[in-house]
């Protein structure tokens, strides 16, 4: 994760960062953008730009399966949250947002708000996270 990156983190950051028994000790697979960041950083609250991002951290990824918005596999998975009523996930690939609260197939509310995680924060920061 780059430099210019963490300056958009820099009021809400929970340093110091993860260390790297920390992130080991996670049995979620985790993106490399997800591991960088939680290596600066061992979670996020606050705002970034028109939105607002909280990223969970080590210790809360690792008991993310528990809020049962899908089911727990390695290519999806909660990374946080709005602070309200929107989930922030990964799932094939993609970075999306969800309603914590769904009607019906779960596959229908998902948005996708990047591929990358630069994408995934640059959405956040139009607000579009909602």
């Amino acid at each position: 994760m780059g430099l210019l990156m963490l300056e958009k983190f820099e009021d809400g950051c929970q340093l110091p960062g993860a260390s790297p028994a920390e992130i080991a000790k996670l049995k979620i697979i985790l993106p490399a953008e997800i591991k960088a960041f939680l290596a600066a950083s061992n979670g996020f609250n606050g705002e970034v730009g028109q939105g607002y991002l909280v990223l969970w951290s080590a210790a809360e990824l690792a008991g993310a399966d528990g809020y049962e918005i899908f089911e727990f596999r390695d290519d999806q998975l909660l990374i946080g949250s709005n602070g309200g009523p929107t989930a922030y996930g990964f799932v094939k690939g993609d970075y999306i947002s969800i309603p914590f609260v769904f009607a019906g197939n779960w596959l229908n509310e998902v948005r996708v708000l990047g591929r990358s995680f630069e994408e995934f924060i640059e959405a956040i920061e139009r607000g579009e996270g909602w």
